[in-house]
């Protein structure tokens, strides 16, 4: 009651102080990303729960370079899907681990399996999209699937993915995975990606199940139409992008190509990494690409993890040392709204609600990778993955 009375009355003078007035814009910078969340989570499409058994041949392409930790459970959960007419193709990517030997096993097991080895990459190509290049060349179905080797798929999701996609003609469909996530690092790190797409901007863009969708796909599940992928350019259109699957999206957009961003929470698992090192590392080759390298788009993005998640602890501190009961009030409501923004998205996507209580810690790492991508992108040697590096003058 005292903290309400006290705001009640602060004088004019008071709310024109810089101190009230950065309080009053991060409670208002908040609120409006509350609004984002909520909005976002709850317009984004999931697939039909049911559909039937596909009519057509499906080519499942699976892009795999030293997977010996995922690749065999992947392999059998595609290979085992109901599906008449199903070929499952998987490129060896020049793996130093055992991951061949394991796919020479499964090869003999699967009679719709098919290994192909990886050629040398090319100049101005990125090895994950000249797989997927290389992946297409082979197949031959009418469904093209493009997923990666550290996903596990529940029984129906092909048939669900194309059934959605003949009943709304999309020519691609990009899936949300439910994230596995075994250590802080992925739980603190990982669901950036879902903060970026729902809770950062309003995502009214295309239509697609009768709802909305995000600007962009995910690497982990895009489906395609042959025609689809044939009138997008394939993966050549993209094959300098180390985020392939966010430029695809926006290829799709500007032909005019109908594709959706969908929830595939209930049909398909993704553990993307299993260490801290793994997640700045993975994190680090995509987030400033991502941005097109734009030093002013990423210092905005900087400047709202900063401002939103972070700034609001020190600044209450500060305010309970001064005994400001009108800038407390104001930022225990940002703070407290900020929390709301990461359980909206973490339960709608099949995430730990205590997710909430970290979100000052995804914002803090979330900077450092951001610095980090930067500090790789003008390095000599560019952004590192897999043994590979890749310098921005080689990919434009």
């Amino acid at each position: 009651m005292c903290l309400v009375r006290s705001f009640d009355v602060m004088p004019i003078e008071q709310l024109l102080q810089p101190w009230t007035l950065v309080c009053f814009a991060l409670a208002a910078m908040a609120t409006t990303f509350l609004g984002f969340a909520l909005c976002n989570t709850r317009l984004v499409a999931g697939l039909p729960k049911d559909a039937a058994k596909p009519s057509i041949k499906v080519s499942v392409l699976i892009p795999a370079r030293n997977e010996q930790r995922c690749i065999e459970a992947c392999v059998r959960s595609v290979c085992q899907q109901d599906v008449d007419d199903l070929e499952v193709i998987v490129l060896n990517d020049q793996s130093e681990d055992e991951t061949g030997p394991i796919l020479e096993r499964l090869a003999d097991e699967f009679s719709n399996l098919q290994v192909i080895q990886g050629l040398p990459l090319p100049p101005g190509w990125v090895g994950k999209v000249w797989a997927c290049h290389n992946l297409s060349m082979a197949a031959t179905g009418d469904i093209l699937i493009f997923t990666d080797a550290d996903t596990v798929h529940r029984q129906g999701v092909i048939a669900r993915s194309i059934g959605a996609m003949q009943k709304y003609d999309l020519a691609m469909l990009s899936l949300i995975p439910r994230q596995i996530m075994t250590t802080f690092a992925e739980h603190a790190v990982i669901p950036i990606v879902h903060m970026i797409f729902f809770a950062t901007m309003l995502n009214f863009r295309r239509i697609g199940f009768g709802r909305t969708t995000p600007l962009a796909a995910i690497g982990q599940f895009i489906a395609f139409t042959r025609k689809g992928y044939q009138q997008l350019g394939g993966h050549e259109r993209v094959r300098s992008s180390l985020v392939e699957d966010v430029f695809l999206a926006k290829a799709a957009a500007s032909d005019g190509i109908r594709f959706a961003l969908a929830d595939g929470t209930d049909a398909i698992d993704c553990h993307m990494y299993t260490s801290a090192q793994e997640v700045t590392q993975g994190f680090s080759k995509n987030l400033f690409p991502a941005m097109q390298h734009n030093i002013a788009l990423m210092a905005a993005f900087l400047l709202l993890q900063f401002g939103l998640y972070i700034a609001p602890l020190p600044m209450l501190a500060a305010a309970l040392v001064s005994t400001s009961a009108p800038e407390t009030l104001i930022i225990l409501y940002t703070i407290t709204t900020t929390l709301f923004i990461r359980l909206i998205v973490s339960t709608r996507f099949a995430m730990p609600s205590w997710h909430a209580l970290i979100q000052p810690v995804t914002a803090l790492w979330c900077i450092l990778i951001c610095l980090n991508s930067v500090r790789w992108a003008y390095s000599r040697s560019g952004s590192q993955w897999k043994g590979r590096s890749y310098a921005r003058k080689d990919l434009r």
